[in-house]
């Protein structure tokens, strides 16, 4: 299984419709820029995702993308 990106409720959403989570819930925080394509979630669930914003307070807002991780993987941002 995958390491997660960053740690995220796939359910949970700001007041645009996207995902959120924090910076803390980061594996590797400096990764975590606008564009940036990770994968996120829990132990229920996962997805790969697009990185919206990340506001001032460490807030980071982003977008799932359509399709099963593995149809996606190959679009993760991994070193």
């Amino acid at each position: 299984m995958d390491v997660l990106d960053l740690v995220a409720d796939l359910n949970a959403q700001d007041d645009d419709g996207l995902g959120w989570s924090t910076l803390a819930d980061a594996r590797t925080p400096s990764r975590v820029r606008v564009g940036a394509v990770l994968l996120a979630g829990n132990r229920l669930a996962r997805a790969v995702v697009r990185v919206v914003s990340v506001d001032d307070d460490e807030q980071v807002h982003f977008a799932i993308l359509p399709g099963s991780v593995a149809k996606n993987r190959h679009l993760l941002d991994r070193p």
